[in-house]
């Protein structure tokens, strides 16, 4: 029996550090192994330096980077694979995911927030034909996992029919022997302690919650209805949060400009020393989404958005503070749009079905609604419009080492209006191996 002969991953990245070691990732597998030992450091270059390898199960190297995709036999078909592991993960995926869109309303104002804050409550009806919705879909086996995520305005300004809501869709999902993970995305500041006790009995267990910096920039960005501040509020919501035994997740997201890059290093070494492993971080750079402030956002250019996140992960390995950006954008699919997922509906406040939760009285987002008895009423070219648009790979996608994070489906908003899907792959390549070398 012939040997095996292997090929380097077509997406493997071997990126070596200024101090002589090296770091190894790949998109498909998500592996990332650190070599510095001298010896290893030379085997893998001469790895580095082969078009073939021959397979040795003895070889400790080369049956480590087998078996974690950075080495893969030389007659596979990566592109097919890719395309193969799509289908498996993410058309199959068995989960019915739901980001409810409670209300409009919130008791902020976001300086860069894209919404109107209308006073358009989810109504008695429409939780009920949700309520019947899942009921269905559990029963005809088409689903065996609920996801729900709350979503707003700010969820928690309707607490609660919320908590009435998940309480019954907990028995329906025990009942079907079904798992139910529920989120919320939220501004935190009306998650009081009695509420939070509830919520996590209620399977409510991941949070993100938005801190844009210390006092002086959060209440400035984050400013709240009344005018006055929520930060204090947020904070000492947080602290009760981290008292408790519970098991939960809180990512603290920060949307961040020159004037809260500015105090980073200040601002994540309070985060380190107030709460505990349960919280984690993430960060993006301020963006303009249509929001009637847009023109007086300040916000950083693309590449200075990529500079301060790489300086970010740096702070943040010092500190050795959990990460969600490293997870977020070297996981294999953790690009891919949600609204380009089958099994991802947003569901507005008046039950009507949409995709994306940036574009909510957009007619092309308005893909359907849920009947009374639970029925999910579906236009199918509108749904294809979203779904199908990732699938349409150009040349340079097919060719992008990075394929298998977003396998071309970033914000698909855009190309459902007919915008012309523009990426620079290069770059964003670099920046996964520049943030890779500053965090791990």
């Amino acid at each position: 029996m012939a040997n095996k002969v292997l090929k380097k991953s077509y997406y493997s990245f071997f990126i070596p550090k200024d101090d002589g070691t090296y770091l190894v990732f790949n998109s498909l597998t998500g592996a990332i192994i650190s070599i510095h030992s001298e010896t290893n450091i030379l085997k893998l270059k001469k790895i580095i330096n082969q078009d073939e390898i021959d397979y040795d199960i003895d070889d400790e190297m080369i049956n480590f980077f087998y078996k974690r995709g950075i080495l893969v036999d030389l007659k596979k078909d990566e592109y097919e694979f890719v395309k193969y592991c799509y289908e498996r993960d993410i058309v199959r995926n068995t989960t019915l995911v739901l980001t409810l869109i409670v209300t409009r309303q919130c008791n902020l104002r976001c300086i860069y927030c894209y919404e109107e804050h209308e006073d358009k409550p989810m109504t008695e009806e429409v939780y009920d034909a949700l309520l019947n919705f899942i009921k269905n879909s559990l029963q005809s086996k088409r689903y065996s996992t609920v996801a729900i995520s709350l979503f707003g305005g700010e969820p928690f300004v309707e607490y609660n029919k919320i908590s009435s809501f998940l309480e019954k869709v907990k028995y329906i999902c025990e009942k079907n022997n079904s798992i139910l993970h529920v989120s919320a995305t939220t501004n935190g500041a009306l998650i009081f302690p009695k509420r939070f006790e509830k919520l996590i009995s209620l399977n409510c267990k991941y949070y993100q919650i938005t801190i844009d910096g210390f006092k002086d920039t959060h209440d400035k960005y984050r400013i709240s209805a009344d005018r006055k501040g929520s930060w204090n509020r947020i904070i000492e919501n947080l602290k009760y949060m981290a008292s408790t035994d519970y098991d939960f997740k809180v990512t603290i997201r920060t949307n961040f400009n020159k004037e809260v890059f500015a105090r980073a290093k200040e601002f994540y070494e309070f985060i380190k020393n107030t709460f505990d492993d349960r919280f984690s971080v993430y960060f993006e750079g301020i963006k303009k989404l249509g929001g009637k402030n847009d023109d007086k956002l300040n916000i950083l250019e693309s590449e200075e958005v990529s500079n301060s996140t790489i300086n970010i992960a740096k702070i943040i390995k010092e500190l050795n503070i959990k990460n969600d950006v490293v997870d977020m954008m070297t996981r294999p699919f953790s690009r891919v749009c949600y609204a380009t997922k089958h099994n991802n509906f947003v569901i507005d406040y008046d039950g009507t079905v949409l995709k994306c939760t940036l574009a909510l009285d957009d007619e092309l987002n308005r893909i359907g609604f849920i009947t009374k008895d639970g029925f999910m009423k579906i236009d199918e070219e509108k749904h294809a419009n979203w779904v199908g648009k990732k699938t349409e790979l150009n040349d340079e996608c097919k060719k992008c080492k990075i394929l298998p994070i977003c396998y071309g489906g970033r914000c698909v908003n855009g190309r459902v209006h007919g915008e012309k899907y523009e990426c620079n792959a290069k770059f964003h390549e670099k920046e996964i191996e520049q943030l890779i070398i500053q965090y791990v």
